[in-house]
């Protein structure tokens, strides 16, 4: 696992460039307004150019290459869950754009669902399922695919009662110290167990 590094980057014209670091197995926290934080995330995870900067994940500049060849996952604001598809379904298609996780893929997937509680719910699709829930399997399918970073557009109460670090604390696959997970939020008070990073205005 490695350390991600955001250098000066700028995700939306006019905004503050943010300059972070999150090491492997640590989480740490952007605040900012939701058209910022959710561009941040998008540009970390390649779905977006930036404006300006960098994005690092252990040392290798990233900012150019397209999400397959990143090894970072992205939960988006709502999960993004597909519609049509069971949660089994939902979750084994985090993994589809990764060769390296095929031979490690159902055992890990059924680590996953246990440690997220989401056993009840593999056979319903997402209508069916509470906000709470969706983002469980949302965060399950980000991490199906053995990321190195995780990135979380986190909308206010998508946690539920829960606290976001034990959550991200039960993804870690065995003998690994886990992905360094960032956070993008415009609500601190859910991030009452995860550290700011950094704060953009505007």
């Amino acid at each position: 696992m490695a350390t991600s590094r955001l250098c000066e980057l700028v995700a939306v014209p006019g905004a503050a460039p943010v300059t972070l670091d999150v090491a492997a197995g640590t989480s740490a926290a952007l605040v900012a307004d939701p058209p910022v934080g959710t561009a941040v995330a998008r540009v970390v995870a390649g779905l977006a150019a930036p404006v300006a900067g960098q994005v690092l994940v252990g040392g290798r500049d990233v900012t150019a290459l397209p999400p397959p060849r990143r090894r970072i996952a992205y939960v988006p604001a709502g999960g993004a869950l597909l519609p049509h598809l069971t949660v089994r379904r939902n979750i084994a298609y985090g993994q589809r754009r990764r060769e390296r996780v095929r031979e490690v893929a159902d055992d890990w997937t059924a680590t996953v669902v246990d440690r997220l509680e989401l056993a009840p719910t593999l056979a319903l699709r997402p209508h069916l399922l509470s906000e709470a829930q969706r983002f469980r399997v949302a965060l399950a399918r980000a991490v199906a695919c053995l990321p190195e970073v995780l990135v979380i557009d986190l909308p206010t109460g998508a946690v539920g009662g829960g606290r976001l670090t034990d959550l991200v604390g039960r993804l870690s696959p065995p003998d690994t110290p886990g992905a360094a997970v960032l956070v993008c939020t415009a609500d601190p008070g859910a991030l009452t167990d995860v550290p700011v990073a950094a704060e953009v205005v505007g």
